[in-house]
């Protein structure tokens, strides 16, 4: 049986430089006013907005290593499943979850939290690595 739901879909192609993060982060907000039955929407939408920037750092970074690329991003509002979707994809280098080691709390550390925050502020996340297209999926429930 094929049960179709209701689905607000923004699709972005964006260059892989960090000049261009307020843009999605816009998309993310504007499509959350859309959602006005939650009394913590701008909490919700903070937690969206530094996940979806932590991914999108990390694929500027390490994925394209400042040699530039571009990423696909579409955000999807599906309001009767109650889950707010961000699908990036980039074309850049891979990485294995196995090599990352969660931040040791007890010490001082400049960088290494991205990972760890987005697996935080977000109820699911997953990262499928391919050759020429890597995938994060970061899932919201609303």
């Amino acid at each position: 049986m094929n049960m179709s739901h209701e689905l607000d879909l923004i699709r972005l192609d964006l260059p892989a430089t960090y000049k261009y993060l307020n843009v999605l982060a816009a998309c993310i907000g504007s499509m959350l006013e859309q959602e006005t039955e939650r009394s913590d929407m701008d909490l919700l939408g903070y937690k969206l907005k530094l996940a979806t920037h932590e991914v999108c750092t990390n694929i500027v970074e390490h994925a394209y290593a400042g040699i530039g690329g571009r990423i696909y991003i579409y955000l999807s509002l599906a309001k009767e499943l109650g889950q707010f979707i961000v699908d990036l994809y980039d074309s850049g280098q891979s990485f294995s979850m196995q090599e990352i080691h969660q931040p040791n709390q007890d010490e001082i550390q400049t960088s290494g939290y991205g990972l760890f925050l987005i697996y935080q502020l977000m109820d699911e996340v997953d990262y499928d690595p391919q050759p020429g297209n890597n995938h994060w999926r970061l899932m919201k429930k609303l």
